[in-house]
């Protein structure tokens, strides 16, 4: 299995503050594995 990361730049300024379980929340929805973000970046390493 391949793991890939998501850069998702600027997620994270302003009023953009989105929790990090929310992130991993969608990307499981959307059937990547072993989701876990890095820090409280916005960065998501996941599985495919």
């Amino acid at each position: 299995m391949h793991h890939y990361i998501a850069f998702l730049r600027g997620i994270n300024l302003g009023r953009r503050r989105p929790e990090m379980a929310e992130l991993r929340a969608l990307f499981e929805s959307l059937k990547f594995a072993d989701v876990a973000s890095f820090i409280a970046s916005g960065n998501l390493i996941f599985a495919c």
